[in-house]
Parts: structure tokens; sequence; C-alpha cells
């Protein structure tokens, strides 16, 4: 990887989450619905974390290839996606749990027990998707480690 790799998801993800956050502003200013507001600025903030999560990707990956060409030879070691997929597996197993309480418990407010079980609806899409991708992060991690 290079650096000049990135400039094209700077401009991409760096200019879709300013519209975004510019849009949520607009949307405050104009009398929009805080939902659509907070959605908004969410969706800039998501894309900012992308654009983050690329750069640290790329920082490590030049930093290993760099430690390569020093007085040793270092190769990528291999695994790790076996114990980010369970990790990635015992967090959203968690969060799940947390809010089935959260949407069962009695004494909770009315409006965050339907909070609750409307945040229940994806998490079939949430057990496939998270631990697959912290998986894939684990062994990232563990291939690039100096």
């Amino acid at each position: 990887m290079n650096w000049w790799a990135l400039i094209p998801a700077y401009v991409i993800l760096g200019g879709a989450s300013l519209l975004a956050i510019g849009g949520a502003q607009e949307m405050a200013q104009n009398g929009g619905h805080p939902f659509f507001v907070a959605l908004a600025v969410a969706g800039g903030a998501a894309l900012l974390g992308i654009l983050a999560l690329l750069t640290w990707m790329n920082w490590r990956a030049a930093r290993f290839r760099a430690s390569r060409w020093g007085l040793y030879d270092q190769s990528g070691n291999k695994g790790g996606f076996g114990k980010g997929f369970l990790y990635g597996l015992l967090g959203v197993f968690l969060v799940h749990i947390a809010l089935f309480l959260c949407m069962t418990l009695p004494a909770a407010p009315e409006s965050l027990r339907a909070i609750a079980s409307i945040a229940l609806l994806p998490f079939a899409i949430l057990y496939t998707i998270v631990p697959l991708f912290t998986g894939w992060m684990m062994r990232f991690i563990v291939a690039t480690r100096i």
C-alpha cells in the first residue's frame, strides 16, 4: 500500500462526510426533525470513522513494510482470524442479551423498551457481518505485527 492510494478515499469519503454533517446543520437551522439531524450526523461520523480506519491500516502496513527493509527480514505471521471471529461473536451476543433484557424488563420506560425492540431487528445480519469483520481485522493486526 502507498499513501497516494488514499487520495480518492479522502476525496470521496471526506466530501461525503462533510456533506452529511453540513446537511445536518442545514436541517437543524430549518427546523428539521431532530431524529433526522442525529441520523445525518451519525452518518457523517461513520464515514469519517471508515476513513480513519483506512488511514490506520495504511500506516500499519507501511510501517511493517519499512521494518522488512531494515536489518532483519520479518515475514508476516499467519492466523488470528478465529480469535477475532470469536471476539466479534461474543460482542454481538452480549449486546443482543443486553437489548433483550432491556426490552423485557417491566421497570424500563416504554420508550426505551420500544427502541430496544426495534434495535433487535438487524441482529440476524450482525451475527454474520461483525464476527467476519473482527476476524479479518485481527488477522490484519497479526499479519502486520512488528
